[in-house]
C-alpha cells in the first residue's frame, strides 16, 4: 500500500487524522486507555486506603470514567462509518462529489456550511497544504505533529 492509499485509510475527506483520534477504535489513545484499564484492575481498593495521605486518589472514580471513555472509542474512521462519530456535511459531500479529499474537488473551496469558523480554518488549511504539498508528503507531515 502506497502512502496516498494509506492516507484515504486514515485521513478524514476534510484532512483530519482519524487514525489518532480520540475515538478511533485501533488510536493509541484507545488501545493505551485499554492496556491502563486492564492494569489498574483492583487499584480502587488501593486508592480507598491511600487517599487519606495521598488526596489526588479523592478524585480517582472520576479519572477511571474518563479512562473508561477512552477506552470505548469504536469509530471506524469517516471515511468508513455508516454514521460517523462527528456528523458533517463534507463526509457525505466528497461521497456525492466522488473525490477523497475536499481539495480534489472542482468545487473546492466550497463552504462547508456545518463547520464553526475555527473549524473551517483547520478544513481550508488542512486541504490547501493537501494540494501544495501533495497528499504523500501532507500525510506523512500530519504523523509528526500533536494530534490535539
Amino acid at each position: 500500500m502506497n502512502n496516498y492509499e494509506e492516507a484515504v485509510k486514515d485521513l478524514a475527506p476534510c484532512g483530519n487524522d482519524c487514525s489518532r483520534c480520540a475515538s478511533y477504535e485501533n488510536s493509541k489513545i484507545v488501545l493505551l486507555s485499554k492496556e491502563l484499564s486492564e492494569s489498574l484492575v483492583g487499584f480502587e481498593n488501593m486508592a480507598k486506603k491511600i487517599k487519606d495521605f495521598m488526596p489526588i486518589f479523592n478524585h480517582y472514580e472520576e479519572f477511571l470514567a474518563i479512562l473508561n471513555h477512552f477506552s470505548k472509542g469504536n469509530c471506524k474512521g469517516c471515511r468508513f462509518n455508516d454514521k460517523p462519530t462527528c456528523q458533517c456535511s463534507i463526509n457525505v459531500c466528497h461521497k456525492k462529489e466522488k473525490v477523497n479529499f475536499c481539495f480534489e474537488c472542482s468545487k473546492y473551496p466550497c463552504n462547508p456550511t456545518t463547520y464553526n469558523e475555527s473549524l473551517t480554518k483547520v478544513w481550508r488549511d488542512n486541504n490547501d497544504d493537501m494540494k501544495k504539498m501533495g497528499v504523500d508528503n501532507f500525510y506523512i507531515s500530519q504523523k509528526e505533529k500533536p494530534r490535539y
